[in-house]
C-alpha cells in the first residue's frame, strides 16, 4: 500500500512539475514580449514548442523512443523554465524548481517507478 501511494505521489509530482515548467515558459514569454501580439506569440509559442517536444521525446508514451533526445528535452524544458524565472527576478523559484525536479527524477529512477 505504501509503495503504491509513494509511486502515485512521485509520478503525480513529476506531472505537476512538467505543467509548472510549461507555465513558467509561457509566463516568461508573456513578460518578455513587447506589445500584445508579441506577448501572445512568444508566451504561447514557447509553451507550445515545449509541449510538442515533450510529447515527441520525453513523455511516457513519446512518439520517438530516443533516450538522448528525452534527456535533452528535459534539460531544455526544465532548464528553460528555471532560466526564465531567474531572468524575471524570481531567484528563489529559479533555484528551488530544478532542485525539486532533480530530486523527483532521482526518486523515480532509484525506485524504478514507471514514467
Amino acid at each position: 500500500m505504501i509503495t503504491t501511494a509513494w509511486t502515485a505521489v512521485n509520478l503525480t509530482l513529476a506531472f505537476v512539475l512538467e505543467l509548472v515548467a510549461v507555465g513558467a515558459l509561457a509566463y516568461w514569454g508573456v513578460r518578455t514580449g513587447r506589445g500584445r501580439f508579441a506577448k501572445a506569440l512568444l508566451g504561447g509559442g514557447v509553451a507550445l514548442a515545449a509541449m510538442v517536444l515533450w510529447g515527441m521525446f520525453a513523455a511516457p508514451q513519446a512518439s520517438f523512443s530516443i533516450p538522448v533526445a528525452a534527456v535533452a528535452t528535459r534539460v531544455v524544458v526544465f532548464g528553460g523554465a528555471a532560466a526564465g524565472l531567474w531572468r524575471l527576478g524570481h531567484r528563489t523559484a529559479a533555484v528551488a524548481f530544478p532542485v525539486l525536479v532533480v530530486a523527483n527524477l532521482a526518486v523515480i529512477h532509484a525506485g524504478h517507478l514507471s514514467m
